[in-house]
């Protein structure tokens, strides 16, 4: 949707009526800054708003947004009559005006979504709704689910990760930044065999003693590994370890 486009018409039809930008904030109950930004392309007006501009300023919501599919989006939402299976593209471009609860109810109904639309309407869903989706997902991607990581919390992410079989180990990589310490030491030790470039590449994303706890569980991370972690540790954690593979040698 052309914010931009919207603003001017939005601007053209107050200048038609001799209003300034305070008048058609009163007459709308929002800010005259609010106003001020919908014309200048910046934001668009609530969905709500919308019956109130075209009365206010005698010009239908079909010219306003001049997008047929979203205007019957717009129209069913405000009588409450959403349609079973709404236009994907005009969902994805009304998002930023409707309202979380309005986005839930469409997109359950969307049955057929992709995983590329629910990437773009992550920043609309909660955390705890774009999981229940995922979960409800057969086969989702490990890139899917990375770029869904920065939309969600943690523990949200977590249970993803322990779900979906065919997520990869790799994917530890890509979501680390956006986890608790605690929790991805729970997917890693989930892992069967970690790789220990991957281990090495979310060290820093972890505490001392969750580290420890996955070399220790991991029998396969070598001394090199330990080395290269060691900076992210603390000293009594470290000589855990190592007194841990000392013992193991002298077995």
């Amino acid at each position: 949707m052309n914010m931009q486009a919207i603003g001017r018409k939005i601007s053209a039809k107050r200048k038609e009526r001799d209003m300034t930008q305070v008048d058609l904030a009163d007459k709308l109950g929002v800010t005259y800054q609010a106003v001020s930004s919908w014309e200048r392309g910046h934001s668009m007006p609530d969905i709500a708003k919308l019956p109130d501009i075209s009365q206010v300023l005698a010009v239908s919501i079909d010219e306003l947004l001049d997008n047929a599919a979203a205007v019957t989006l717009v129209k069913n939402v405000l009588t409450g009559q959403e349609p079973q299976a709404p236009d994907m593209e005009a969902l994805v471009e009304l998002a930023p005006i409707l309202k979380p609860s309005q986005i839930e109810t469409l997109t359950n109904k969307n049955t057929i979504a992709s995983e590329e639309f629910l990437v773009e309407m992550a920043c609309h869903l909660d955390s705890e709704k774009i999981k229940e989706i995922v979960l409800n997902c057969e086969n989702i991607s490990s890139n899917t689910i990375a770029e869904l990581a920065c939309h969600m919390d943690s523990e949200d992410l977590k249970e993803i990760a322990l779900h979906c079989k065919n997520i990869d180990n790799a994917i530890l990589v890509e979501i680390a930044c956006h986890m608790d310490s605690e929790d991805l030491k729970e997917i890693a030790l989930h892992c069967k065999n970690i790789d220990n470039a991957i281990l090495v590449e979310i060290a820093c994303h972890m505490d001392s003693e969750d580290l420890k706890d996955i070399i220790l569980h991991c029998k396969n991370i070598d001394s090199k590994t330990i080395a290269e972690i060691a900076c992210h540790m603390d000293e009594d954690d470290l000589a855990d370890i190592i007194m841990d593979a000392m013992r193991n040698r002298r077995n």
